[in-house]
This record gives structure tokens, C-alpha cells and sequence, in this order.
């Protein structure tokens, strides 16, 4: 595969690509009282990549299923998909579109929307570690999303940090090109 974090120049691979959930890890780590970390896990649903005639990154989708929250305790976990915090029973995606892409030092920045529970906010992703040959691909993604700009803030900051670190490490499959 070709690496494209040493060599961001290089060119990718034109085509319409389609993320593996089984090949995908969602994960949102949230500090609790300031001290602890908490990861917890999503489950993909779905996801796209455009990479235009010119080589270029030009689109990223992201489809995430907001009942899916797992972490290590089933309590908070009811709690995370309850109407308090993601309202998965009306709102079951979490969904990431992007708008502007650019390169990067280090790969690609993703500037787009998040939409949780109905509502979308402006998020930047950076996309690093990519690698594609003609056949497939991988990479990582992190954000920082701001919890109160989302919508999920029922709990102050003092108990659950307002920023959560999002990292999303994915393969890719050629779907046309």
C-alpha cells in the first residue's frame, strides 16, 4: 500500500469508496470529574469516500448507530442513548458530512458537520495514517467535539468533560473508480 502520511503528495486512488464496518473502530473518550478517562465504543453503520479525477479527497460521509454506545458500565450506557444525552429511540444516526477538504502536513483536514439528535454543528476532522492501493485503503480520524455544541451537555462539565475526543480508524474498499 502506499503510504500517504510520509509522502502526502502522492496520489490516491480515483474512485467511490465504501468504509468496512467490521474493519472500523469508532471510539469517544470523555474525562468524568475531570480525572478519569472513559472510552466508550459506536458501531458503524455506513460510510463514504470520494477521491476526484484530480486525485483529490473531495467527500467524506460518516454514518454511525447511536444506540450502539458501549462502554464498561451498563448503567451509563442506558444512560448515553436515553432522550437525556443521544435520544437513540428518535434520533438513531450520528452522522458526519463533510464539506471542505484539504491537505494536510499529515494527511487531510475534513471541515463539516456533525448532526446529533437533529441538530448539525460545525466540526473539523483530521485524517491522517491513510494508505491506499487500487483495491483499498485505510486511515485515522480524530476530532474534538464539543458536547454542549451537540447537544448532549444534560450533565455540567464538572462531572463530564464538555470535550470529547472522537478517533475513528477505518478500511476502505473500491466501490467504482
Amino acid at each position: 500500500m502506499t503510504t500517504q502520511q510520509t509522502d502526502p503528495s502522492r496520489d490516491l486512488p480515483t474512485g467511490t469508496w465504501r468504509l468496512v464496518p467490521s474493519q472500523t473502530a469508532v471510539t469517544v473518550t470523555a474525562k468524568k470529574l475531570g480525572l478519569f478517562t472513559v472510552p466508550a465504543t459506536l458501531t458503524l453503520t455506513s460510510g463514504t469516500i470520494e477521491i476526484d479525477a484530480d486525485h483529490q479527497l473531495t467527500a467524506v460521509e460518516v454514518v454511525v448507530d447511536a444506540s450502539s454506545y458501549t462502554s464498561k458500565n451498563a448503567k451509563r450506557n442506558e444512560h448515553v442513548v436515553s432522550a437525556d444525552f443521544l435520544d437513540a429511540a428518535t434520533y438513531p444516526e450520528l452522522r458526519f458530512k463533510s464539506g471542505d477538504v484539504s491537505r494536510t502536513a499529515f494527511g487531510f483536514r475534513a471541515d463539516g458537520s456533525m448532526t446529533v439528535k437533529g441538530q448539525a454543528c460545525p466540526i473539523s476532522v483530521d485524517v491522517t495514517d491513510v494508505e491506499f492501493d487500487a483495491r483499498a485503503g485505510s486511515f485515522l480520524a480524530t476530532a474534538t467535539i464539543d458536547r454542549a455544541a451537540i447537544g448532549v451537555d444534560k450533565l455540567p462539565s464538572l462531572v463530564i468533560g464538555r470535550a470529547l475526543q472522537l478517533t475513528v480508524t477505518a478500511t476502505a474498499l473500491i466501490v467504482e473508480g
